[in-house]
């Protein structure tokens, strides 16, 4: 069962990874960082797994931002680990990729190809 989950979140990841950058810009304006709840709202109204929205929050916006949001919520989810998680799957163990990475990661999910630039967090 767990394996499942895993490769539910996993999906998940890739579908934020790859459609998010460009919702995210359409919805609010192409930005290196964006609110949790603009974040989770996009998700919503495009249909994406809402279940692991704090691995978005973790790809799209600034801890401080993150942790505030969990504190609001009442949530405990950790921002280092979850970044950590997105990194080993998609950019080579980097926890630190910035929105760069993730525009050059998001549009290769279709060629097949995985490259990403060398840059830490914007």
């Amino acid at each position: 069962m767990q394996f499942i989950r895993k490769i539910k979140r996993n999906r998940a990841i890739k579908s934020y990874l790859r459609k998010l950058p460009r919702l995210l810009a359409k919805d609010y304006g192409k930005s290196k960082r964006y609110r949790p709840k603009q974040v989770r709202a996009t998700i919503e109204r495009n249909g994406l797994p809402v279940i692991y929205t704090c691995y978005a929050i973790a790809i799209f916006c600034s801890k401080k931002d993150f942790d505030e949001f969990h504190n609001e919520i009442g949530e405990a989810c950790d921002y280092g680990v979850m970044r950590g998680e997105v990194g080993n799957l998609h950019f080579y163990g980097n926890s630190n990729f910035s929105s760069n990475d993730v525009a050059s990661v998001g549009s290769d999910f279709g060629s097949g190809s995985h490259s990403m630039d060398a840059g830490g967090i914007d």
